[in-house]
């Protein structure tokens, strides 16, 4: 019996786990092979059909004034691939359809990282923060961000994960800090420093990371003597953490990010160091980032077979830190680490 590509992709979304966000990209697949009106039942699906309709995408994405059709029209080329794929392999499909070649696209984009000594200037400039209204904790506001700092760029986290701002988000609490050397999921190796759970927003996916010597000075820096296990770690002295975040690149007089192809100006966010942390975990161990960040990867072997866990303990036990972050294990708060000034004039 003959079966749509509708109903089929509707099953396809409903056995894969999936953020909201890629569903999202994939219903707009759907909605885009529906309004092309040629749609034919999966089994009849051939090459001649997917180049008609990624040749449409692409005509429509430029009249409407799209800046890079030719990607748009290769991400409806991707969704259809990986939902007949999934056919194929359920036995909708007796074969799989040969793809069209890609389009052509641009790739050309700005710098979305920041730079290490960005990092560092950031790290000083958090002596300046102000004391925020009705601010009622132990320790200064520039405490809890300096340790959002080292996290968000040993680990990628997402920013509900640091700082709460919305219901749903599920940040890091005391109880999730195992201070002793055994993993608290009972598999691989030791860590000296101890270890840090959280659970990614977006897939709700769980990490147990072990903590390095600079993490764990940071989070230790926080510790109080009587502290309520089912607190959040971390305070940004704000409901709205980016504009926190932007008020502090002000301070430390970190250039926006820039659009090479617009040169349009954009003011950074802290997912931005979401990005800073996959580029430099990239640069210092390679493909480390997938595991690193909690990236899909593609293959079987890769996906089920080969153990990751390894290569995540060793990048994060060895990824060179800023060397502003090395000062408080050194035992300089408030001092630069090679010239034992003070942040402040730093």
């Amino acid at each position: 019996m003959s079966i749509s590509l509708e109903n089929v992709a509707e099953r396809y979304l409903t056995a894969r786990k999936l953020s909201s966000g890629t569903r999202k990209e994939y219903r707009s697949t759907i909605t885009k092979w529906t309004a092309w009106g040629q749609g034919v039942a999966v089994d009849q699906i051939g090459r001649v059909q997917l180049r008609e309709f990624v040749d449409w995408v692409y005509q429509k994405a430029s009249d409407d004034g799209g800046s890079n059709a030719g990607r748009t029209a290769n991400k409806a080329r991707e969704n259809l691939r990986a939902i007949l794929s999934w056919a194929w392999e359920q036995d909708f499909l007796e074969k799989l359809p040969r793809f069209p070649k890609p389009k052509p696209q641009r790739d050309i984009a700005g710098r979305h990282y920041l730079t290490k000594s960005d990092l560092n200037t950031l790290y000083f400039a958090t002596f300046q923060l102000e004391r925020p209204r009705g601010w009622n904790h132990p320790l200064t506001i520039g405490h809890y961000w300096r340790a959002a700092l080292v996290v968000f760029f040993n680990y990628g986290v997402d920013t509900g994960t640091v700082f709460r701002s919305a219901a749903f988000h599920e940040p890091i609490l005391w109880r999730h800090i195992y201070w002793r050397p055994e993993p608290p999921n009972g598999q691989g190796r030791e860590s000296r420093y101890g270890w840090l759970y959280y659970r990614r927003v977006k897939t709700k996916k769980q990490f147990y990371r072990p903590m390095n010597r600079v993490v764990q000075a940071h989070l230790k820096s926080l510790r109080q003597d009587e502290i309520e296990v089912d607190l959040p770690i971390f305070h940004s002295g704000s409901s709205r953490p980016n504009q926190q975040f932007q008020k502090l690149c002000e301070l430390a007089d970190v250039k926006p990010k820039q659009d090479v192809e617009t040169g349009e100006e954009k003011p950074w966010v802290l997912k931005d160091l979401r990005k800073t942390c996959a580029t430099y975990y990239d640069e210092h161990m390679p493909e480390s980032s997938i595991e690193i960040l909690g990236h899909s990867v593609g293959g079987v072997t890769y996906r089920h077979y080969a153990h990751r866990d390894p290569l995540a303990f060793k990048a994060i036990m060895s990824l060179p830190q800023p060397s502003a972050f090395t000062a408080l294990v050194h035992g300089f708060d408030g001092e630069c680490p090679c010239c034992r000034r003070k942040f402040v004039q730093a």
